[in-house]
């Protein structure tokens, strides 16, 4: 399992070496969690623009809390940017593991606005719906995301 890893994280790497577009960071987003339930999160991202051809990439980690217990989890995501005056719409889907009382494998689709403050800087806003299979059962969520987006030269 750890040469697995190991290769893994060289692909990636030499994937986001070969990127075509900025690198870019999301610190501090936050998620709201709607339906079913009240739940919040606080997550770390970092991605790529136009990684995989018109494709931007992005990989993070969630810290959550709903119902009184709480979670971790990882995430990847794959986003179509479509450029429209001042403002970047992003859509797009990704998959995530969250492990807090039971592991459970997630889906979600992802419809965010951009709005650019500086050329480095932006803010990031996105409707997720979700569906997460744990323990033989599923489940539908749909959450919101607020927070900054810094691009690195």
């Amino acid at each position: 399992m750890k040469r697995v890893w190991i290769v893994l994280v060289a692909v990636l790497a030499i994937s986001v070496a070969s990127a075509q577009g900025r690198l870019f960071g999301e610190a501090l987003g936050g998620e709201l969690s709607l339906v079913p339930g009240f739940g919040l999160s606080l997550g770390v991202a970092a991605g790529a623009e136009r990684l995989l051809g018109p494709l931007d990439v992005r990989g993070g980690i969630t810290i959550g809390a709903a119902g009184g217990a709480s979670s971790f989890g990882i995430f990847a995501d794959l986003l179509y940017p479509i450029r429209a005056s001042n403002l970047k719409v992003n859509l797009g889907g990704g998959i995530g593991l969250a492990a807090g009382g039971a592991t459970a494998f997630g889906l979600r689709g992802i419809a965010g606005l951009e709005f650019p403050i500086e050329s480095y800087f932006s803010v990031l806003t996105e409707l997720q719906l979700g569906v997460s299979f744990a323990g033989g059962g599923s489940s539908v969520g749909l959450g919101i995301v607020v927070g900054p987006r810094v691009y690195f030269p």
